[in-house]
């Protein structure tokens, strides 16, 4: 496989995203990038190069084969499917709504599937891909007060492992990240609202500090390369200790 690849990121307009577009560029890959913010996405495009991006909603029924047909107008095949689009929710499972459970299920479990179904028959004809699809580790371990991202981040590690199985003979690995505390605009966001304190999860994590952006990208970036090709179907916890308890 060359070393340049094709490669398809949901979530490209912020945090950790933004990081692994920048660190996949860097490295010499033609990207296409999806989010919700046009101007973020305009912003990033220009700083990368990137092939494109489709700005919109991942979660409206026909954008995921809008998107994938995109990509191919911009770059020709796609080599490689990072989904890291996703949304967060703190609540007590009494009061989680049923609009919470469609949202947050759609966009977390149901959308990265969907992406899958639209790329791997191009992938087992190449006979080559990557999958990367970055979870949490509260889909690992689980979260208190976050049953519902932590149901679809976990369903997330299901697909990986079943998708991995049925791919490997096509050279296609499939693998999950999964991020502990990662100090993006999320983060600051739940900070700000009281929803944690910030001592207090510094202080249930073994290293004492917050994973950077930086730290998923250089994964990501591994993971896509041939000297990975022995790893799929894996659940990689890239949390600072954070899931040893």
């Amino acid at each position: 496989m060359n070393k340049s690849k094709n490669i398809l990121i949901t979530g490209s307009s912020g945090g950790i995203g933004a990081k692994i577009a920048e660190k996949l560029s860097d490295e010499g890959h033609k990207l296409f990038l999806t989010g919700r913010n046009e101007e973020k996405l305009t912003d990033l495009s220009k700083k990368i190069n990137a092939a494109g991006f489709l700005s919109g909603c991942l979660s409206e029924n026909d954008f995921p084969k809008k998107l994938v047909n995109s990509a191919h107008e911009n770059m020709g095949s796609i080599d490689v499917l990072i989904n890291n689009a996703g949304a967060y929710l703190w609540s007590p499972v009494e009061k989680i709504s049923e609009d919470d459970v469609r949202k947050i299920i759609k966009l977390n479990l149901e959308v990265p599937y969907r992406l899958c179904t639209l790329v791997t028959a191009e992938m087992k004809q190449n006979r080559w891909g990557r999958i990367i699809n970055i979870g949490s580790i509260s889909g690992a371990v689980g979260e208190a007060n976050a049953s519902l991202y932590s149901a679809s981040k976990a369903g997330l590690i299901g697909l990986s492992k079943s998708l991995a199985l049925e791919l490997a003979e096509y050279g296609i690995a499939v693998n999950t990240i999964n991020p502990g505390w990662v100090k993006t605009n999320l983060t600051v966001e739940c900070l700000d609202s009281g929803q944690i304190d910030e001592a207090e999860q510094l202080e249930m994590i073994p290293q004492k500090r917050w994973i950077e952006p930086q730290e998923i990208a250089d994964l990501v970036n591994y993971l896509i390369s041939d000297s990975a090709q022995g790893i799929t179907g894996q659940s990689l916890n890239l949390c600072c200790g954070l899931s040893l308890g």
